[in-house]
């Protein structure tokens, strides 16, 4: 490999991550078996405002890069000089991708071969305290002059390539970056490729992790390696950030997207983590409600934005609402008019329920319909007891569980398939209790009403019947 000439890349930018970062200065040194060949160097006018917190870092500031060329007016210097070149730089995600995006914006393509001397220095120069390029050159004593320059920096980042070739003479280490297939080669600077090689492609909660140990990001995935791999491969500010501040990534096994989901939700909600947006304010749910109409009928009713003196369920969204109300018409052969579902009609006449009982068109007493109302409500009532939800566990040999208390969300457990879950003490002793919010609220109340030939395991009645036990009205 003595023939492969090695474009090492500094840039100086904007800020502002990677969307939206113009280059403000670049150097680019040429090095071929161990030797400067090639220099080129220039300032940048990025057309746009230099903001101060980059002036005050980099001394680069709007006067000095006035009457600099532009991007467009080097690009084919910088196409010509990293031509069948390597691509190097510290950190190079971010200067390859900055540069690939300023040919973008020019109509052109720009690919090259990368290689990250931040990777390259962990593996033939393991222990160091910070691989950051100033500490790194600080630790094995490489002269440093002129830093957050673009000049300046390239020169300590060739030394210290010059450095690395000189612990790697077959290209051994250099080889095996530069031929890398899978997801290692977009793995966060201070992120190891075993670490990744390890985490598990089954469904559960990750955590990317600062130095500290502190959750910078919390999400759920189905198969969690492969959602990490994603996010190595995303190109935005935000994510460019994250994967800067990221040392190690832990993870939490569930066994299925419910539990998933609600552990996500409840775990965001106790760390606040820096990088997770912060989890959209759920709307004021629809209330079920009831009241006796001017007749005398117990009609049902719903609302979004009105405190209601009785109050039989909640819903998050609207559709949910409709659907369960249109399953009571149908189980006890209720009136749409007076459920909610139509308005302005002297008598029924909804496209889906024709098991009306006749009581808008006075066939029935309003006592006889009210007396179904009743069986109705008694109906929702059991419904939102105390239950268990029983699911897929993490393994085969196991199941899971969420525990609701009065509908509400309240923990969750793992036990063996060989157990029964019938009555409290079978269960407690597995519990994990969990805080509810409104986001698992609607974690759960999505579930009800989309999963189809659910497991639900009353608790509070001894009377509820074998058909509520495993309920599918949702489906």
């Amino acid at each position: 490999m003595k023939d492969v000439k090695f474009a090492i890349t500094d840039i100086e930018t904007t800020g502002n991550g990677i969307k939206g970062n113009r280059i403000t200065e670049i150097c680019v040194i040429v090095v071929q078996d161990g030797k400067v060949i090639e220099e080129y160097s220039s300032l940048v006018n990025p057309s746009q405002a230099i903001p101060l917190y980059i002036e005050s870092l980099t001394g680069i500031n709007d006067e000095m890069v006035s009457n600099a060329p532009q991007f467009s007016e080097i690009a084919d210097e910088v196409e010509k000089i990293t031509r069948d070149c390597v691509f190097v730089a510290h950190n190079v995600n971010f200067d390859y991708n900055i540069i690939r995006a300023e040919f973008s914006n020019l109509g052109r393509d720009f690919k090259r071969k990368r290689l990250c001397t931040v990777r390259l220095t962990k593996k033939l120069i393991p222990g160091l305290f910070s691989y950051s390029l100033g500490n790194i050159c600080t630790s094995i004593n490489i002269p440093h002059i002129d830093r957050h320059r673009a000049k300046g920096d390239c020169d300590a980042t060739v030394t210290l390539f010059q450095r690395c070739l000189s612990l790697d003479p077959e290209f051994e280490v250099i080889n095996q970056l530069l031929n890398q297939k899978t997801a290692a080669s977009y793995l966060p600077p201070n992120f190891k490729s075993s670490d990744f090689e390890k985490l598990p492609v089954t469904t559960g909660v990750y955590f990317f992790k600062d130095k500290d140990g502190r959750p910078l990001y919390i999400g759920k995935a189905k198969n969690i390696k492969s959602r990490i791999k994603s996010h190595f491969q995303e190109r935005s500010n935000r994510k460019y950030k994250l994967m800067q501040e990221t040392y190690s990534i832990d993870y939490e096994l569930t066994g299925n997207e419910l539990l998933a989901l609600l552990r996500e939700s409840e775990l965001i909600l106790k760390y606040y983590p820096k990088f997770n947006k912060a989890q959209k304010k759920v709307s004021r749910p629809y209330t079920l409600t009831s009241y006796h109409n001017q007749k005398g009928i117990e009609q049902f009713a719903l609302h979004k934005n009105k405190i209601a003196p009785v109050s039989w369920m909640k819903f998050y969204t609207r559709e949910e609402a409709i659907k369960f109300l249109e399953y009571l018409c149908q189980e006890f052969e209720l009136c749409p008019k007076y459920c909610g579902l139509q308005a302005g009609v002297k008598v029924c006449d909804h496209y889906k329920i024709t098991a009306c009982s006749g009581v808008c068109e006075n066939e029935i007493s309003i006592d006889e319909y009210n007396r179904r109302v009743e069986k109705a409500v008694e109906f929702i009532s059991r419904y939102e007891d105390s239950c268990l939800l029983v699911e897929k566990g993490r393994n085969k040999n196991e199941k899971s569980f969420v525990y609701l208390n009065k509908g509400r969300y309240a923990g969750f457990g793992y036990i063996d398939n060989s157990e029964e879950l019938k009555h409290p003490e079978d269960f407690r002793n597995y519990l994990t209790q969990s805080k509810t919010s409104s986001y698992a609220d609607r974690i759960v109340s999505r579930y009800l009403n989309t999963k189809k030939n659910l497991t639900k395991i009353p608790l509070t009645s001894t009377e509820v019947s074998e058909e509520m036990e495993a309920e599918t009205w949702f489906g």
